[in-house]
Order: structure tokens, then sequence, then C-alpha cells
């Protein structure tokens, strides 16, 4: 069933009920019109017109004044002389009108209520529910359709000349979204239309989606691992977090939990559905998901914040595939961070062992592997690249673009990694190269000790 957009379509007594007696003007679910493919007002206005020029209804104030149906003006309880009181019988009359806004007045000439006409512009996938917000700040509520939005949503009220509503003003803002599984985000404020103010006419919202390539699993597995561990937290005061040595302020702190960027912002875009409060451990108080801004985008394989928000506990891998807005709107990127793994074999895995990273030519006298003031490797964090063998495995970073430790900032080094575990694996050394990459390996491979005692 297709949206009515003829007169020839509305029939009495089928699609359409006018009783002059209650001055009431009904759609019917029956014969051409559905429920959500509706009528548009110009087709109802066209039909009434003609009703009007027959001699059964001339006795009755004519119901509806169109102004322009470009722009979906139309009026109820008025001819546009006169004013009589005619309006829409039901809220479900109103929820089938199409491609319009109007207002209804009451029979001496007051603005009882006025619908906005909002239009969705763009694509969007089958079956998705819309939603939007008519107060800063407020409750989501859908559309009554899913699919593209195409409906009359009240903006003010007057219980005084219409008891059956109630008495609110909210023209002044408009935010509508589009935000489904596997899908990318849009939502679309006012602003966006160029005008000010919502009233009795159409206002379109670009509104679309298509698929999302970058989710990697879907809502069941938000509650185990990593996902669990990925929140959220907003707070009222800047947080601190240091880029490239210096300092810079953020006001919404993703932890991250290890994970990879796909499944961060796989999770963050979950909770940004969600009807519930999302803000974990932060002080701004309650964020209902699902009207909150979006927090991250991918540009080809780059994770993107919004302003002001940051992400903790990445990892090393990851460091520059990540860009940060902070609380200023300026974009931060983290240096080089390179990035890679040692691996030992079996015999030097467990307690009792110890390795160490330190560079094989220092900048300086006396600080090479094999002397005295040899210099050990820091990741970048800062913290020596040193410890037990915990596993055969093990992964470290490194600041390639700031280190001068071990030589010039920003250049190869040449390292020696070193283990060792009393009475299993012998002493070993390795050489290797820190270089600009992700994927440095270092590899170190001991005797077994059968003699130590």
């Amino acid at each position: 069933m297709a949206k009515i957009i003829s007169k020839a379509q509305l029939n009495v007594g089928t699609e359409l009920t006018v009783d002059e007696a209650a001055k009431t003007i009904k759609l019917n679910v029956a014969g051409n019109c559905g429920a959500k493919p509706g009528a548009t007002l110009q087709a109802l206005y066209s039909k009434l017109v003609d009703l009007w020029a027959t001699a059964s209804y001339q006795d009755s104030p004519f119901p509806m004044y169109a102004i322009d149906a470009l722009s979906g003006q139309f009026q109820f309880g008025t001819d546009g002389t006169t004013f009589n009181g005619w309006k829409p019988a039901d809220d479900a009359t109103r929820q089938m009108l199409r491609d319009g806004g109007w207002s209804e007045y009451n029979a001496t000439g007051t603005l009882a209520r006025q619908y906005v006409g909002i239009v969705g512009l763009g694509a969007v996938s089958s079956g998705s529910q819309l939603y939007y917000q008519n107060v800063i700040d407020g409750a989501a509520t859908n559309f009554t359709f899913p699919d593209q939005c195409n409906q009359g949503i009240q903006v003010y009220g007057s219980a005084t000349a219409d008891p059956s509503t109630t008495t609110f003003d909210s023209r002044y803002y408009f935010k509508s979204y589009v935000r489904e599984y596997g899908k990318k985000y849009k939502d679309s404020v006012l602003e966006d239309t160029g005008k000010t103010t919502t009233g009795a006419y159409i206002v379109n919202m670009l509104l679309s989606n298509e698929d999302d390539l970058k989710i990697q699993a879907n809502d069941a597995a938000m509650s185990g691992a990593p996902y669990s561990g990925i929140t959220v937290a907003y707070y009222t005061a800047n947080q601190t977090r240091s880029i490239g040595g210096f300092p810079y302020s953020f006001k919404i702190v993703i932890n991250g939990n290890g994970a990879t960027l796909e499944q961060i912002y796989t999770k963050v875009q979950y909770l940004l559905r969600q009807s519930s409060d999302i803000n974990t451990d932060g002080t701004a108080g309650v964020k209902i998901g699902k009207i909150q801004p979006a927090l991250l985008s991918f540009v080809g394989d780059t994770l993107v914040t919004r302003p002001p928000v940051y992400i903790d506990n990445i990892q090393a891998v990851d460091s520059n595939r990540v860009q940060f807005y902070d609380d200023s709107g300026v974009l931060r990127v983290n240096p080089y961070t390179a990035a890679g793994a040692m691996l030992f074999n079996a015999v030097l895995v467990g307690p009792g062992s110890s390795y160490r990273l330190m560079y094989t030519t220092g900048p300086g006298a006396n600080d090479d592997y094999g002397q005295a003031g040899a210099i050990t490797v820091k990741n970048a964090s800062g913290a020596d690249i040193a410890g037990v063998i915990s596993s055969g495995s093990i992964a470290f970073d490194f600041d390639y673009d700031n280190s001068t430790a071990g030589g010039p900032a920003a250049t190869d080094k040449q390292v020696t990694l070193i283990g060792v575990r009393p009475g299993y694996g012998k002493y070993a050394v390795a050489t290797g190269v820190l270089s600009r990459s992700k994927t440095i390996s270092l590899s170190l491979v001991a005797e077994q000790d059968r003699v130590y005692a």
C-alpha cells in the first residue's frame, strides 16, 4: 500500500470520515489508506475542496486553509478568513498526515496545536527505528512508524484552547537520529536545516545510514571480553592526558581495556544505542546513551575522536592509528611509537628468569652493551624494557620519534637482548634493530642448562 497523494484515493465512508456535527476529519485504515503510508495534506485538502463544492457540505464552514503545498503549510479550523474549530478527529489521524506541518485553531481563533512536518532525506536501512528530541537533553521519542520519517510532530499545545492537549512550546529545538546495529550513525539537528525554529511547515532532516564495516561483533558479545571492560566516563572537569610529552585536556575518557580500535569502536557504538545511563565512574551525571553525540569515527583505518574525547588503554600497535580532538577542538596525534615482541624459547620462560634490552652502541663513551655504562632501552612510557620472562612472547613499545637515549631521535637503533634462567636456560644474547615499525621481532634462543647446580 502506497502513500495517498491523490484526492481520488480518498473516499468518504472508506478512507475518510467527515463529521460535520463534531467538526472533525478522520483518516481510516481502510481501502487505499494504510496507517504507515498515510495521506498527504495536499490530497486531503483537495478532497475537502471537492466535497465543499457540493451542496451536501456547504452548510458547514470549510475545515482547512492551505498556505503552500511545497513548503507544507496548512491550517485546520479556519477557511483563511474566519475561524470554526474544525480539526483532525484524533492522534491516529494526525500520525497519518504526510508531507507537511499544520496549525489547529479553535472556534475563537486561538492557536490550540501546532505540528511540524519532519521529513527525512536520504536512504535508511529497512526497518530502521528513527527517533527524535524536541527539547534539549530531553527524552528520546520514536517516530510512530519505522523506516524513513515523514510525520507531523506536535511542537506547541494550549490546554486552554484545546483541553485534549497539554500546554507547552518546543518550537526552538529539534534533533533526530538513526542508529541501527551494523550501520553508520547519523543525526540531524534543526540548525543543520538553516532554520532556527520549527513550526507549521516541512523541516527536512538529513538522515541516512550505510553499512559500517568496522563493527566487529553483535550485541550479545558486549557482555564478554574484551567488550565488557570497555567503558565511557563523562566528566564535568577537564581530565589531563599526555600526548607527545605535553598535557592536554579532555572531558570524556574511554577505557579501551587493551582492545583493538575496532573493538573499542564497536562497544562505543553499542553504548550509543542504549536507553540507559552509559556514564561509568564519570562525574557528569546520567548520560542516556542513545541521545549522546557520537564519540568516534573511522577515517580509513584511523580512529578519530570528537572533541573532547580521549581513549586510555589502547594497544601499543594502535597508538598511531588513533587521533584525538581535545577540549579546545584541536587535533592531537601521538608521536610514532614503534612496537613489537620479544620471543623466548621454552627453557627461558618461568620463575627466576630475567631479560634486558640494551643499546648495542650508545651515543657516548662506555655506554654500549658489554660496557659498564650500557644503556637499557625504555618503553614509550619511560620504563625499562627488562624483567621476568613470564611467557614465550612479551610485547613492547618504543618512542621512536622522541627517544635520544641510544642515539638521535627518529632514527633506527641497534639493540641487544639478553636473557637467562638459572638452572634451566643458559645466558643468551641476540641482536636486532628498533625501526619505525609496529612489527619488530627480537628472538632469543637459549641452550638448556644441565650444569648449573
